[in-house]
């Protein structure tokens, strides 16, 4: 039986993650354990903290890791 993933649960998450950190590597916020369907839960609850204006995305140079962080209110 599969549990269900819900985004905003996700959203929470990714969030905790991210306090008290200036930068987190993008890839760091991925449980591969949880397989594809985590996976995209997770890339989902990622651009709806976007969409939402709490996180910033960040890559200096191409080809260079993409680090997140919180956007200070």
């Amino acid at each position: 039986v599969l549990e269900p993933l819900s985004v905003r649960e996700r959203m929470s998450s990714v969030l905790a993650k991210l306090r008290g950190q200036p930068f987190t590597e993008f890839s760091k916020l991925f449980g591969y354990e949880e397989g594809r369907r985590g996976l995209v839960v997770t890339f989902l609850a990622i651009l709806e903290l976007m969409k939402e204006s709490l996180i910033e995305i960040v890559q200096t140079n191409p080809f260079e890791p993409i680090h997140v962080k919180v956007v200070e209110q």
